[in-house]
């Protein structure tokens, strides 16, 4: 009896639970027959109850329902995180996880950048001024691998204003202004005892006695080489997807934004550039290159690039701080060329002895003359975003022009009666310079 009793008290309350919780009727028919009413079995009195919502969640559908309940009018379906949407799309970070809140942190104010620069420029080989008077070896040599691999320093500066975003708040568009040169340095090689020139003087005088007296059997001879490059650019950049290359994509941590750690851009604008190139030739009886006796050979050249360029460059977000960027332009320009040939020395000039400028100060200046020059140039770097506005940035410059005058090609080695062949300046030559920069970038 006591067994009984007990299982008749856990039935009872098994029904009471499930009566109230659990035998919801979800349809006008059931499966199971209702217990008769009032239940004789538990003598506990069941009857049909409403079905609730409340026990399943919300906006879950219940088995008395086909569809969810829908929202009220305070409720938004808000749908998956951003970060996991961003996550979803394929890049692993979102804009909310970037230092200082971003893309966006960069604003659309602007910034401002400086670099030190250490560059060497790559010349022509081949000309050979001087020899030995006795077995005619070579003695001075004008090539690549004296006056090549000379490295020099520089700065660049720019400056732009930031308009424009894209989908994370960043800046996309830019004006800006770029500066950079390498300082002008003089750079020369010395050979002494009994030299003799390659170069032949003999249509020149100088403070009475022929010039070549100064070149042949020379005690002392010298070859100096100086060059120098300036560009300013004005250009308009911007950064057509994820955060790129460029304007305020240089600060700041972006990386992930929008769903990528790819970034592109572009550069249009003009630009100018000057390019002058120097030689001497220095000979001289004795050891004193100051002697009244001794004589320069001088070729200076002067090229003035006005052009157009455009660009483009991509970018890729290493980490939340450090990004790898690499940024290509061309450009094509008018080039007007100016050149001076000269001979002289402590006493004044040489004088042209025959042909059509006879007696005549041999200075032979030549007027602009335009050709047609192009250019390439590429950078290669990284940045590291120390704050939200302050970035480091350092890399590798490497730029080629063609279609320039430089010395190599304008030395003349006789005939300097003829004046017209040689104010006719060669535009045929190339200038290319490369090194690495180092700096800092600041972002408002």
């Amino acid at each position: 009896m006591k067994c009984h009793c007990a299982r008749s008290a856990s039935l009872a309350v098994m029904l009471a639970v499930a009566s109230t919780a659990w035998c919801q009727d979800t349809s006008p028919q059931s499966l199971f027959p209702l217990p008769p009413l009032p239940s004789v079995a538990s003598g506990y009195p069941v009857s049909r109850a409403a079905a609730t919502d409340a026990l399943w969640g919300d906006n879950q559908v219940s088995p008395v329902q086909t569809a969810p309940a829908p929202l009220s009018p305070t409720q938004k379906d808000t749908g998956l995180s951003t970060d996991y949407a961003d996550a979803m799309k394929g890049g692993y970070e979102s804009c909310s996880t970037c230092m200082g809140g971003g893309c966006n942190r960069c604003g659309c104010g602007g910034y401002v950048y400086a670099n030190a620069l250490v560059m060497s420029r790559t010349k022509s080989c081949g000309f050979v001024p001087s020899v030995d008077s006795v077995t005619g070896d070579q003695r001075l040599n004008f090539c690549n691998s004296e006056f090549g691999s000379i490295w020099r320093g520089g700065m660049e500066v720019g400056a732009g204003w930031c308009f424009g975003s894209n989908c994370c708040g960043c800046c996309t568009n830019a004006v800006e202004l770029v500066y950079w040169g390498l300082y002008p340095t003089q750079s020369s090689i010395h050979s002494f005892d009994n030299m003799n020139s390659t170069i032949d003087f003999s249509d020149l005088t100088y403070n009475g006695a022929p010039a070549n007296n100064a070149f042949q059997n020379a005690e002392a001879q010298k070859v100096a080489n100086s060059w120098g490059f300036n560009s300013v650019e004005a250009n308009i950049v911007g950064n057509c997807s994820g955060c790129g290359p460029f304007g305020c994509g240089m600060c700041g941590c972006c990386c992930g934004s929008c769903g990528n750690r790819w970034g592109f851009g572009y550069t249009a604008g003009f630009r100018y550039m000057n390019i002058f190139d120097r030689f001497i030739y220095s000979s001289t009886p004795n050891f004193d290159f100051q002697d009244p006796a001794a004589l320069n050979y001088l070729v200076a050249t002067q090229n003035n690039l006005f052009g157009f360029q455009l660009g483009g460059g991509m970018q890729y977000c290493v980490t939340n701080n450090f990004r790898a960027y690499a940024i290509g332009k061309a450009g094509i320009y008018d080039n007007s060329v100016t050149a001076l040939q000269r001979v002289y020395g402590t006493q004044g000039n040489a004088i042209t002895n025959n042909g059509p400028f006879n007696g005549n100060d041999f200075v032979v200046r030549t007027a602009p003359m335009a050709t047609l020059a192009t250019s390439a140039q590429l950078d290669l770097g990284g940045r590291w975003a120390m704050t939200d506005h302050w970035t480091l940035n350092f890399g590798y410059h490497v730029l080629g022009v063609a279609g320039v005058a430089n010395v190599d090609n304008n030395i003349h080695t006789g005939n300097f009666q003829n004046w017209d062949g040689i104010a006719f300046t060669n535009r045929c030559g190339n200038f290319l310079v490369h090194g690495v920069f180092a700096g800092a970038v600041y972002c408002f």
